[in-house]
């Protein structure tokens, strides 16, 4: 059944890996072949004993692109420690599926038809269509619209050859572990799903009509999306990711400005040891006049860009 085969797929995903405007990360072998070298970008914050390096991810990719720079491998070489978002934890099915009961589905008696407008049922039928699963709305009806935005990015994804194993987290976190390093996390897998699921109905329906919207009117925009990062063009990713959410208070304040906060103190306290620590989280939390180098600016630590 399609809806098991979702919920299968999302005991892999980090759910908040996908969160901006169900965010597009995945590319064409075809592109990944034409590109130039690759530079994503990478700051650095330094004080007297310690260096922390933040590097924003794409978290699921095509296995062919090679993303790496000589800059990156030697941050990520020099780091004792290394922070990623979230656990994103799979060895324990039950525990996430209790997650998603928790978080992802409907109150008894509401369906996902009826919290959307006949456009965006519309709109749904024919996303799923175009990902070969015409006529399958109906698997939906259980799931809550949030929910329903992160099963449609990752089915987009997949579509178009991405793998999580091939995310930057999943690299790094697997030569992270053979390397020795100690692995640290700035939320939980549950603070992830309550992000989501704590919007209001209003703005969880937002999430998933922007979702379609971009299926349909701008699918191009994950090569794009691609293409920007590899190069740290962090204008063209501020433009893609964040702009989107321009008068969406509530879905900015949840997804990007709060956590952006909240991981900026978690770095401000890392700093007052010592080390070499290096942070990978979703590029789209690195741009843009709320992200974590402009709060962590008003504490008083600068992000070098390198």
């Amino acid at each position: 059944m399609i809806f098991n085969f979702q919920i299968k797929k999302f005991t892999v995903l980090s759910l908040a890996s996908l969160l901006i405007v169900s965010l597009p990360a995945s590319v064409s072998s075809a592109f990944a072949d034409k590109q130039p070298a690759a530079s994503p970008a990478l700051w650095k914050l330094t004080d007297e004993d310690s260096e922390v390096y933040l590097f924003g991810t794409i978290h699921i990719l095509n296995p062919e692109l090679d993303w790496k720079s000589a800059r990156i491998e030697a941050a990520f070489g020099a780091a004792e420690t290394v922070i990623f978002e979230a656990p994103a934890d799979t060895s324990n099915p039950e525990a996430t599926q209790a997650l998603i009961v928790k978080y992802g589905l409907n109150p008894p008696g509401t369906t996902l038809s009826s919290l959307l407008s006949d456009a965006s049922n519309q709109q749904l039928a024919t996303v799923l269509a175009q990902y070969g699963m015409e006529g399958a709305a109906g698997n939906f009806e259980p799931l809550r619209p949030w929910f329903v935005g992160i099963a449609l990015a990752a089915l987009q994804i997949q579509s178009l050859g991405g793998d999580p194993n091939a995310g930057v987290e999943r690299v790094l976190g697997a030569e992270a572990v053979r390397a020795g390093k100690t692995l640290g996390y700035f939320e939980t897998d549950e603070q992830q799903m309550q992000i989501l699921s704590g919007m209001s109905p209003k703005a969880e329906v937002f999430f998933l009509e922007e979702g379609l919207r971009q299926s349909i009117d701008e699918p191009d925009q994950i090569l794009k999306l691609v293409q920007a990062w590899r190069v740290g063009d962090q204008i063209a990713i501020n433009d893609m990711l964040v702009s989107g959410l321009a008068g969406q208070n509530e879905v900015m304040e949840a997804l990007l400005t709060r956590r952006n906060f909240d991981w900026a103190s978690q770095i401000e306290a890392l700093m007052r040891g010592s080390g070499t620590v290096f942070i990978a989280v979703g590029a789209a939390h690195l741009v843009g006049e709320q992200s974590v180098q402009v709060y962590l600016s008003e504490k008083g630590i600068t992000a070098i860009r390198q």
